[in-house]
């Protein structure tokens, strides 16, 4: 009897005691595993509350990071809250002291890892990251707002607004473009009617530092007797604030300015040139996680004979309906000095205002 119960104890007990002289697995081990292997057709983030994220890197400018995930789409990450980024695709990296260095990308332990190189800069020293060649269109930013005003009854009025907002950026400069039409027609009768583009091109010469080789602003208004106006300038910048959230910087320096008119008085030339300079602001401020402001600012000098001194600032509400699509409101202000006179020797007013209300898509 005492055989019986003994075999049958062993019986029972054997699997338990085979299961506990088994060493559990290690899952950060297996993690660890994955990454490296996945590492050469993925890119790895982990953030500081212990969460990975598998997707590709696009970029890190502005001190955040954008990164593509299959699952959980396009994500913008404060850089304040990466813990480690493992990556095998080439990247391009800058860091305040103005090198650039390229080849695959580990970022941990506050050091900054690329390619074979040591790690020798910190990650509170990395400007930015350019995109990998693969993704080299995810550099451009496009963004198109659209509004409209329809009234119909005592008065007819139609107001349009057009405007598209162009980015490319890469570890060691930035290329801005910017292009707002606006008409309005009352009783069939054009209003207004002006179109203004322009663009610059950065070169950052440290973080907070930059050159601006060009800058370039095309403007249109015949209602201020302004048929063709042309702008061409370089200068530099610099960043006086640059924070997770908040952003304002200024920029200066010499332009050359051609102005065609619409119409003048007998006698008058019909287009003018002078030499300029410009000063220029741009902020950039977080509301909350859905409200993003902005307000852009230039002063441009110029002789009075070609409209004098020019301003133009828009200040801007951003409200986010969804990832890709904003609500826009827009405040326009433009200022000319002195107006020249038309051939019935009317002078224009010197100031414009426009309220634009538009809905804006993330291309």
């Amino acid at each position: 009897m005492l055989k019986k119960y003994l075999l049958i104890s062993t019986l029972l007990l054997s699997p338990l005691t085979c299961f506990a002289n088994e060493s559990l697995p290690d899952p950060l081990l297996e993690e660890r595993g994955v990454i490296i292997k996945d590492a050469s057709q993925f890119d790895w983030v982990r953030l500081n509350s212990g969460e990975w994220l598998k997707g590709e890197l696009i970029a890190m400018y502005d001190k955040e990071l954008e990164f593509d995930s299959d699952v959980l789409d396009t994500l913008v990450i404060d850089r304040e809250d990466i813990y480690m980024i493992v990556s095998d695709r080439h990247h391009t990296v800058r860091f305040n002291d103005g090198t650039e260095l390229s080849g695959t990308l580990n970022i941990s332990g506050g050091y900054v890892k690329v390619g074979d190189l040591p790690a020798k800069y910190r990650y509170r020293d990395l400007v930015s990251i350019a995109p990998s060649i693969d993704s080299e269109l995810s550099a451009w930013t496009v963004k198109i707002s659209l509004g409209a005003d329809l009234s119909r009854g005592n008065t007819d009025q139609t107001e349009y607004s057009a405007r598209a907002d162009i980015k490319r950026r890469t570890a060691s400069s930035r290329f801005l473009a910017e292009f707002l039409g606006y008409r309005t027609t009352s009783d069939e009768q054009v209003t207004k009617n002006n179109i203004r583009a322009n663009g610059t091109f950065d070169w950052f010469y440290t973080q907070k530092m930059y050159f601006r080789p060009i800058f370039f602003e095309y403007y249109r208004d015949p209602f201020q007797n302004i048929a063709n106006k042309y702008t061409v300038g370089a200068g530099v910048g610099y960043y006086v604030m640059d924070t997770d959230k908040t952003e304002w910087d200024f920029s200066t320096g010499p332009a050359y300015q051609k102005t065609e008119f619409d119409t003048v008085t007998t006698g008058e030339d019909k287009s003018n040139a002078s030499m300029s300079y410009f000063i220029g602001t741009n902020f950039e401020h977080e509301l909350t996680k859905k409200i993003d402001f902005t307000f852009n600012y230039r002063y441009l000098t110029a002789k009075s004979d070609t409209g004098g001194d020019s301003q133009y600032a828009m200040a801007s509400f951003e409200i986010d309906i969804t990832d890709d699509i904003d609500f826009d409101i827009s405040l326009v202000w433009d200022y000319l000095a002195d107006p020249i006179a038309d051939e019935n020797a009317v002078v224009p007013e010197k100031e414009d205002y426009k309220m634009i209300f538009a809905l804006g898509i993330d291309l």
